[in-house]
C-alpha cells in the first residue's frame, strides 16, 4: 500500500497527461488503420469478382469466334455445293428435278429447263448468301459486345487495382505517423518508469529495516508449517497407498484422438483446423496460399483441403452456399458483412473466427462482432 501510493506520487501529472495524450493519438490512428484495411479488403474481394467476370467475358469471347468460324465454314460449303450442282445442271449432267408434272427432263425444252435451273439455283444461292450474312452479322455483334464487356471489366480490375493502392499508400502514411508516436510513447514510458524505479527503491530502503524482523519469523513460522504439511502429506500418502493395494484391479484406458468436431461434417472440420493452422501467416492481395491469402484465398484454400472447391470470390462463395441464420452458427460455416462481396470470414466455434483481414495483419482468431458479420452461409 507504502509502494503504491510513493509510486503514485512519483510520476508528474504534466508526463502522465502527455503519456495519456499520445495514447490517445494513437488509438485514434490504430482506428484508422483498420478502417482503411477494411476498405482495402473489401477492394480487394471486389478486384477477385473482376477476374472472375473478366475470364468469363473471355471464355464468351473464345465461344462466339468459334460459331463464326463454323458458321462461315458451313456456309462456304453449301455454297460450293449450289455452284457445283448449277453447273452441272447447265452442261447436262447435273440431278433430275420434276418440272411440269413428272415428265424426264429429255423430254422437255431444253432451253425451259436450263432457265429454270438457273433461276432456282440463283434463288438457292441468294437464301444461302441471305442466312450467311445474317448468321455472320449476329456472331460479328455478339463478337464486338463480348469485347467491349472484357474491355469493361479490365478496365474495371485496374480502377479497383488503383484505387487498392492509393488506399495502401494512406495506410502506409498512417503507420508511419503511428510507429512516430509509438516513439515518442516509448521515450515517455521509459521516463515515468525510471522514476517510478527510483521512488520504489527509496521506498524499499525505508521498509527494509522494519521488515527484516518479521521476515525472519515468518520465515520460521512457513518452515515450521511446511515441516507439518510435508509430514501430513506423508502419512495420507502411505494411507492411500495401502487402500490402493487392497483395491487394485486391471483397468483397461483409450485415448481418442479424432481430428472431428463433434457435430460438424468431417469436410468442415478439417477446413477449420487447415485455416488455424494458418494463423500469422500474411494478408496479400488476391493471394489464396499456402503461405499467404486474401479473405477469401484463406477459405478457398482450407476447404480445398477437405476436397471442397469454393471461388477465389467472397460473393461467389455467398451464392454457391447454402445461407443460414447467424443464429445457426457451427465451426466451418462462412461469415460476411451486409455486403458479401466485400469481405468473409470462417466460424470456427465458441463465439470465435478465423480471418485474413487486410495488409499489414496477418491471419487471425478474433472474437465474431455481430454488428459487422451479420449474414451467414454452410459449405454443403
Amino acid at each position: 500500500m507504502v509502494a503504491s501510493a510513493t509510486l503514485s506520487s512519483a510520476v508528474p501529472s504534466a508526463g502522465a497527461d502527455q503519456l495519456a495524450n499520445l495514447r490517445a493519438e494513437a488509438q485514434v490512428i490504430a482506428d484508422k488503420i483498420s478502417a482503411l484495411g477494411q476498405t482495402e479488403a473489401a477492394l480487394g474481394e471486389q478486384y477477385d469478382g473482376g477476374v472472375v467476370a473478366l475470364q468469363q467475358a473471355n471464355a464468351r469471347v473464345v465461344a462466339a469466334a468459334k460459331e463464326l468460324e463454323a458458321a462461315e465454314a458451313h456456309q462456304g460449303r453449301a455454297i460450293a455445293n449450289l455452284r457445283q450442282d448449277a453447273v452441272a445442271a447447265y452442261v447436262g449432267d447435273g440431278p433430275q428435278f420434276a418440272v411440269a408434272g413428272s415428265l424426264p427432263l429429255g423430254n422437255l425444252n431444253e432451253a425451259l429447263v436450263r432457265q429454270e435451273l438457273e433461276e432456282t439455283f440463283a434463288a438457292d444461292q441468294s437464301d444461302a448468301l441471305d442466312s450467311y450474312r445474317l448468321a455472320a452479322a449476329v456472331a460479328s455483334t455478339a463478337r464486338a459486345q463480348l469485347l467491349l464487356a472484357r474491355t469493361a471489366a479490365a478496365k474495371q480490375v485496374a480502377r479497383l487495382e488503383a484505387d487498392r493502392q492509393r488506399v495502401q499508400g494512406a495506410e502506409d502514411q498512417l503507420v508511419s505517423v503511428q510507429q512516430g508516436v509509438k516513439g515518442q510513447i516509448a521515450t515517455l514510458v521509459a521516463q515515468i518508469q525510471a522514476e517510478e524505479l527510483a521512488a520504489e527503491q527509496r521506498a524499499e530502503a525505508q521498509r527494509l529495516a522494519e521488515e527484516r524482523a518479521a521476515a525472519a519469523a515468518a520465515a520460521a513460522a512457513a518452515a515450521q508449517a511446511a515441516a507439518q504439511a510435508q509430514a501430513a502429506a506423508a502419512a495420507a500418502a502411505a494411507a492411500r497407498q495401502a487402500q490402493d493395494a487392497q483395491t487394485s484391479s486391471p483397468a483397461t484406458s483409450s485415448l481418442s484422438s479424432t481430428a472431428t468436431i463433434p457435430g460438424v461434417s468431417a469436410a468442415a472440420a478439417v477446413a477449420v483446423q487447415a485455416a488455424e493452422s494458418r494463423v500469422g501467416d500474411p494478408y496479400v492481395w488476391g493471394a489464396a496460399g499456402p503461405g499467404e491469402f486474401d479473405c477469401s484465398g484463406l477459405v478457398m484454400w482450407a476447404y480445398a483441403q477437405a476436397g471442397v472447391y469454393l471461388p477465389h470470390y467472397s460473393g461467389s462463395q455467398y451464392d454457391d452456399t447454402v445461407q443460414i441464420p447467424m443464429s445457426d452458427l457451427e465451426p466451418g460455416d462462412l461469415v460476411f458483412p451486409a455486403d458479401p462481396g466485400e469481405h468473409v470470414a470462417m466460424y470456427i466455434g465458441n463465439g470465435e473466427i478465423v480471418q485474413a483481414p487486410y495488409t499489414g495483419a496477418d491471419v487471425q482468431i478474433i472474437p465474431l462482432n455481430p454488428a459487422f458479420f451479420v449474414l451467414a452461409s454452410r459449405v454443403g
